[in-house]
């Protein structure tokens, strides 16, 4: 099987988050099982550009990726690049099979059409970009576009791939006329297997290491809620001496002078540590330091990677029900899901924290559920299914009730 993947971004842009790491697992793990996968994408890189070569092939863990220049002006979430879509249009015919990962981007209606017009089955990868909150955000633009030609471009794919059954509901209840099919991000459980010895971020930090270590993994911004962790631990650490909040992600927002504003008024400044982006064996690191993971998202996400990596680095999670993996981590016993407020989420870690045996309890079955519903080697099989199935019968295999 040949399959091109189109994605506004791809690795090494972290700063993306999620979809950046699950997209580019997900295609090595195809690989591994005989796809030729290759991958066409921009230099994107938040408000940088990559320092990779433009428009030529890469191998990067035997995926092919080209990765070709944003215009200026990139119109922002845009992503306008007129070179990514030529050169998807010419070099469409290639392929069995195309995965978008682009919808709201210059390249979805251009590569869409040309595989209408070439015959080639393409499907959406939705990942969040059609929930309510996602619907939400310039709402008058995504309306125009959706009326005048983005329904259409979604209802000619042949299929509509949804992360978890949350929104698989959500994009059900828009009426496309695609089958939508559930698959979940996945990870390498292997790489969390080993974590290094505790302590090294702690002593780096100047943390004691018999501390309790909240950890915010994510990018700070207004809908992740990081104003919520430095709640919690303000309230709790007159019950918790030794309690620290440590912030690991990309200021998307520019909100980390306003946080530490937050810190200093709530008397807890020199518990809180804002780290920016981690990556490799630094972000291990902080999975190996910390004893709770917060995500306390305010709105509908579509999976929540860092809640399930840190499931399979065997860090107990607490997060809103805004997080599906929440739901999955609940039901097993490896976490807390709550209401996104921060009286719920103070309550909830206080019972956390004040019962160490049971937080063990917590990482061991966290493990045990990372390993069994979010290894990439079974999800890139389901997905090779999902694109076979395309293939052959010009539809995926529905599976909508799946929520275990």
């Amino acid at each position: 099987m040949k399959l091109l993947v189109v994605m506004p971004y791809y690795k090494p842009a972290y700063v993306y988050g999620g979809p950046t790491r699950s997209v580019s697992m997900l295609c090595e793990a195809l690989v591994q099982l005989g796809v030729q996968v290759s991958v066409l994408t921009t230099n994107a890189n938040g408000n940088q550009r990559l320092a990779v070569p433009l428009g030529e092939p890469v191998n990067l863990n035997g995926v092919e990726v080209t990765y070709y220049p944003l215009a200026s002006p990139s119109l922002g979430s845009f992503f306008y690049s007129p070179e990514l879509v030529q050169a998807c249009i010419q070099k469409l015919h290639y392929y069995d099979i195309v995965d978008l990962e682009v919808f709201w981007t210059h390249a979805a209606g251009p590569v869409s059409r040309a595989c209408q017009h070439q015959g080639i089955p393409y499907l959406f990868s939705l990942r969040g970009q059609l929930l309510p909150w996602a619907l939400r955000r310039s709402h008058l633009k995504k309306q125009l576009f959706m009326m005048v030609v983005g329904r259409h471009f979604l209802n000619e794919a042949a299929a509509l791939h949804a992360t978890d059954l949350s929104e698989a509901t959500s994009v059900r209840k828009l009426n496309f006329t695609p089958e939508i099919f559930i698959v979940p991000n996945g990870i390498d459980t292997s790489y969390f297997a080993q974590l290094p010895k505790r302590g090294q971020l702690l002593r780096k930090l100047g943390i004691p290491e018999n501390a309790f270590v909240i950890l915010f993994l994510g990018r700070l911004h207004p809908i992740k809620r990081p104003d919520i962790a430095i709640e919690v631990l303000a309230r709790l650490q007159s019950d918790h001496p030794n309690l620290h909040l440590i912030l690991v992600g990309p200021d998307e927002a520019t909100m980390s002078s306003s946080l530490q504003a937050q810190a200093r008024i709530l008397g807890c400044s020199e518990r809180v540590h804002l780290l920016g982006l981690l990556e490799g064996k630094d972000r291990l690191q902080a999975f190996a330091d910390a004893d709770l993971l917060l995500g306390p998202t305010e709105v509908q996400e579509n999976f929540g990677m860092a809640a399930a990596e840190a499931l399979a680095a065997g860090v107990p999670i607490l997060v809103s029900t805004g997080v599906p993996v929440g739901y999955w981590a609940q039901q097993a016993g490896a976490g807390r899901q709550v209401p996104c407020t921060i009286e719920d989420f103070t309550l909830a870690a206080k019972d956390m924290l004040s019962d160490p045996p049971r937080l063990k309890q917590y990482a061991h079955q966290g493990r045990n559920l990372a390993k069994k519903k979010f290894d990439i080697s079974a999800v890139a099989q389901e997905m090779l299914t999902q694109y076979q199935a395309i293939i052959s019968l010009g539809h995926p295999i529905t599976n909508l009730g799946s929520s275990s």
